[in-house]
């Protein structure tokens, strides 16, 4: 889009975010406040795209240690003789680390907009459809009182469908010239997400109930982390370090080369 149509659009959006989403008289959809919300639901809907945190992380009983006796030593005298005994922490137990990847973002990452709602004067609710591609990696280290017995990997691919509810709030700011400008707030209220064709691609030369723990971790990280509270936590901190990304003033704009324009790292789709 041109800096002109561009800037005619985002009058539009000015405006009814100045006056709100306001609906005609005859009680029909208002053509203009439609493209608006459209506008700046889609300004919207990249942001929370590039706010889906691209690593994941956990580890579970890493650095995990025992108290073991590590010799004695002795006290007191002939008549009044004690040993006691040395201790000392050596690793020991099961440690496990888990790490997944978005692969390739700005390729495989793509967001749909549905279900556009106005819900007040200055509020529109929607739904993000988000489609990526992960790459999970865990790794499981065994040792026995200090001793390293062995250390496994495994490695596994998936698709994911992860749907984002979210509420767009518009504001007026201060600018510079007659028209206000405008603040896009928006706020993720719930996520859901959809697993399709988890594969382990690479699995150490081990077979058992640890190969199958490795395996079910990964799963479960994607699981646990992608959907529900914690994603909707994570996202809506993202946001909010982006937030400057989502306030525009018409001197703002104008003053904007569209050579200096980010290209969008996904697809959105009206």
């Amino acid at each position: 889009m041109n800096r002109v149509k561009q800037f005619a659009v985002l009058s539009m959006a000015l405006v009814a975010g100045a006056a709100g989403f306001s609906e005609s008289p005859s009680g029909q959809p208002a053509t203009n406040n439609d493209i608006a919300a459209e506008f700046v639901s889609k300004i919207a809907a990249r942001l929370i795209a590039d706010a889906i945190p691209r690593d994941y992380a956990r580890t579970k009983d890493w650095g995990r240690t025992k108290q073991i006796t590590a010799g004695l030593r002795s006290s007191g005298n002939f008549f009044e003789f004690d040993i006691h005994r040395k201790k000392t922490a050596v690793k020991h137990g099961i440690w496990k680390s888990y790490r997944v990847t978005l692969i390739e973002p700005e390729k495989n990452l793509e967001v749909r907009i549905d279900n556009l709602q106005r819900v007040g004067a200055d509020r529109v609710t929607l739904t993000l459809f988000v489609t990526a591609k992960l790459h999970g990696w865990a790794r499981a280290k065994i040792y026995e009182r200090g001793i390293h017995i062995i250390a496994l990997e495994a490695e596994g691919d998936t698709s994911v469908r992860l749907s984002l509810d979210a509420e767009i709030a518009v504001g007026p700011v201060p600018s510079k010239s007659l028209l206000p400008g405008i603040a896009i707030r928006p706020v993720i209220t719930g996520a859901r997400l959809k697993l399709d064709d988890f594969r382990l691609t690479r699995i150490s030369d081990v077979k058992g109930s640890l190969a199958r723990e490795l395996g079910d971790g990964l799963r479960h990280l994607i699981e646990d982390e992608l959907a529900g509270p914690k994603l909707v936590a994570k996202i809506n901190r993202s946001i909010d370090k982006r937030r400057d990304r989502l306030v525009f003033t018409p001197d703002k704009l104008l003053g904007m080369s569209a050579s200096k324009q980010p290209a969008p790292s996904q697809v959105v789709h009206p």
